[in-house]
């Protein structure tokens, strides 16, 4: 007997519940319609804005080639700024924004200032470059953390170098950071976060060019720690 009242008061409490919810439908039936009808618009205008983006970046890709050709040759003027013919990074960074191109073009916008010592204006370009890419991504993140260090800014540096350090797991740009930022804590005479990242460095990338490189500062990290 008591297990059936049991199963009528779940059966109720179930009951209730639904009726509250056909209820609630009803009573903001106007309101569920507007909404069903802004979400159909977010979503339509979702595949519009893939299929602009996506005619945004044909028409970047077709102007970028040769601001990185300029790059290349060291024509850091027309790299930025274009030859007349061929848009620059600098209007590509800016007509393009949001595209792959755009974002690339911010990149290389940050090197090119870096290169001629604006580093503030290299900065502000290089945190603009949204770069999915694991490895050009952590390289864009830790050129931040480069031209902090050269500003002498030792502490945002190593923001940027972790940054890079967390932004993707991988053998090439992974160990390049840790380096850095360990070079950067010993410079701050924090031996003991030093040698722990030259360790992070010969224990998990043992193949790396830098695990035979650091193998002597490690050393002396690890003496001046204790």
């Amino acid at each position: 007997l008591m297990s059936k009242h049991k199963e009528e008061e779940k059966s109720i409490d179930v009951g209730v519940v639904y009726t509250k919810s056909e209820q609630f439908v009803e009573n903001n039936k106007k309101s569920l319609v507007v909404l069903v009808g802004i979400l159909v618009l977010i979503v339509g205008g979702w595949f519009a804005y893939s299929a602009y983006i996506g005619g945004q970046e044909s028409e970047a890709q077709e102007s970028i080639w040769k601001s990185q050709y300029y790059m290349e040759v060291d024509s850091l003027d027309k790299a930025l700024q274009g030859d007349g013919q061929y848009f620059g990074f600098e209007y590509i960074a800016d007509n393009y924004a949001g595209t792959p191109s755009g974002n690339l073009a911010n990149y290389y916008i940050g090197l090119i200032y870096k290169e001629k010592g604006e580093l503030d204006l290299a900065i502000e370009y290089l945190k603009k470059a949204d770069i999915k890419d694991n490895v050009l991504g952590s390289v864009a993140i830790g050129s931040i953390g480069d031209c902090y260090v050269d500003l002498g800014e030792f502490d945002e540096a190593l923001t940027y170098f972790n940054k890079a350090i967390n932004h993707s797991s991988n053998s090439f740009t992974t160990p390049i950071y840790l380096n850095k930022a360990a070079i950067t804590y010993e410079f701050l005479e924090n031996f003991t976060k030093a040698n722990e990242y030259y360790s992070r460095i010969v224990n998990d990338y043992e193949n790396s060019t830098e695990a035979n490189q650091v193998k002597k500062r490690m050393a002396r990290a690890e003496q001046l720690s204790n």
